[in-house]
């Protein structure tokens, strides 16, 4: 079994379609790197060793007998825990939903169990995804691979750092404001958020994410990887009035095409001033990496850029009070202190602050279709500075050469200020391993598209992560 937590599910999928490798093999596998692990990272919530077992030994009988479902048969996998499993207990990270065990399945998750896949359990996140530390008070704190002294990020945090582990080839995450590109960043894999409308959002525990700004998306190791599992839980679903009836393409067409002549858009006026001096450092080689390929490189003014962070405040705030109200009223203490005095504040917003709030998004949302005709992806930080410890993300700042960097301000989270562009607008971004502190810590490059252009983004993407290579690199965890 020695290297099987070092695959990729391409290759996985290549073994196992070719008999060399059994899905029960592969799945136990994790499991005892689940058992020898995860006690200390906790990366998972619920472990669902029986049925992912039973669940393997299903998919390699039906190899044997010639139903081979696609590359994601037999391949084990992780579930954010704000995604409803049948059968499962689904806590969103809360005291509230300690207990509750869904009767049906996510679409998403309904999609890659028929695409084969095995469902090892649910993974840890910040307390009702509110937050972008998964210092869980209810469910202990993810600790990132790279540095278990530091934060996986979040809210996605316990699947970011389950693939990166290797204890799984895969997870499905949430992203309402960074909540998948996040935690990718700081814990060194690959963070896909397609297009708003592109996954349906059914299965979505209510409150988890705003109306309007939130996305499912996918962490795996490489590009090609989230392309595949993209491809499985992609496409419109009549019980999502918000999903999108454009067809899903092959997402995996472009990969490994070139990507000269194509074109690379960089704003400095709002990413270089949130990015500390390594992380823009790091851009800036990305930048050049691309350059090298063929891209040519322009840089652009959005206007009512600077107006991002309010929007997406007013929105997810105002979008995810309604679920939250019924709690507040019976059950205000089983809120972490922090979350209750959120959830309060939140009352108190009036409705004409959400209703300018969509009419300022609006001119930003044009104000980026505008841009993206100018260029075919941007690139910028996927978060502005690596990942912090524990103790400094709960004394609220961090301490440096040039002095003391506050976590949040007036503008929310630094953590997401870099990937809320994405959220208000609903474009795809993917985060990929871009670099690495002086600490050995994972660095984030953030690349967009225009909306449901996620081949482009793809190929760019990948054609980025070959040249640089920084996701061949592994955290030391045995």
């Amino acid at each position: 079994m020695t290297g099987l937590e070092d695959l990729t599910i391409a290759e996985a999928a290549g073994r196992i379609e070719a008999r060399e490798l059994s899905p029960v093999e592969l799945t136990r596998a994790c499991l005892d790197r689940i058992d020898r692990l995860d006690p200390e990272l906790k990366t998972f919530v619920t472990l669902t060793r029986a049925q992912a077992l039973a669940d393997a030994a299903q998919a390699e009988a039906d190899l044997a007998a010639g139903r081979y479902r696609g590359p994601l048969h037999g391949i084990p996998v992780s579930i954010k825990d704000s995604l409803a499993t049948a059968g499962v207990r689904t806590t969103a990270g809360s005291k509230h939903l300690s207990d509750w065990v869904p009767d049906e399945d996510a679409t998403v998750v309904a999609r890659l169990k028929q695409a084969g896949a095995v469902i090892l359990g649910k993974t840890n996140l910040h307390e009702w995804a509110a937050g972008c530390t998964t210092i869980n008070p209810h469910y202990g704190t993810t600790r990132n691979p790279w540095d278990r002294n530091r934060v996986s990020g979040g809210s996605s945090g316990g699947s970011a750092a389950s693939v990166a582990a290797g204890l799984a080839l895969g997870s499905i995450g949430t992203d309402n404001a960074g909540s998948v590109r996040n935690p990718a960043s700081l814990c060194g894999v690959v963070g896909l958020k397609a297009t708003y409308g592109r996954v349906s959002r059914v299965g979505g525990v209510a409150g988890t994410g705003g109306y309007s700004t939130d996305h499912f998306g996918v962490l795996t190791r490489t590009v090609r990887d989230s392309g595949l599992m993209l491809q499985a839980i992609a496409g419109s679903d009549p019980r999502d009035p918000l999903s999108s009836s454009v067809p899903v393409p092959d997402f995996g067409a472009l990969l490994g095409q070139g990507v000269a002549g194509l074109r690379v858009g960089i704003v400095r006026d709002y990413f270089d001033e949130l990015a500390v001096d390594e992380v823009r450092e790091a851009t800036a080689n990305a930048v050049e990496l691309l350059e090298s390929l063929g891209m040519t490189v322009q840089e652009l003014s959005i206007p009512y850029i600077e107006h991002v962070p309010m929007v997406q405040l007013m929105t997810a705030r105002a979008e995810n009070l309604s679920p939250a109200e019924p709690f507040l009223r019976t059950r205000p203490r089983d809120y972490s202190p922090g979350l209750m005095h959120r959830q309060v504040l939140a009352l108190t917003l009036p409705a004409h602050a959400y209703v300018t709030a969509q009419r300022v998004r609006r001119l930003i949302c044009e104000a980026f279709e505008r841009a993206f005709e100018q260029v075919d992806v941007i690139v910028s930080p996927a978060v502005s500075m690596p990942a912090e410890t524990i103790e400094e993300c709960e004394q609220g700042y961090v301490e440096t050469a040039g002095g003391r960097i506050p976590l949040s301000d007036a503008r929310g989270t630094r953590g997401t200020l870099c990937t809320i562009p994405f959220n208000v607008t609903g474009a795809p971004a993917v985060s990929v391993p871009g670099g690495f502190s002086a600490q050995g810590l994972p660095i984030g490059l953030q690349i967009a598209a225009p909306h449901f252009e996620e081949p482009a983004l793809l190929q760019v993407a990948h054609a980025y992560e070959q040249a640089a290579g920084w996701h061949t690199r592994r955290p030391t965890l045995d």
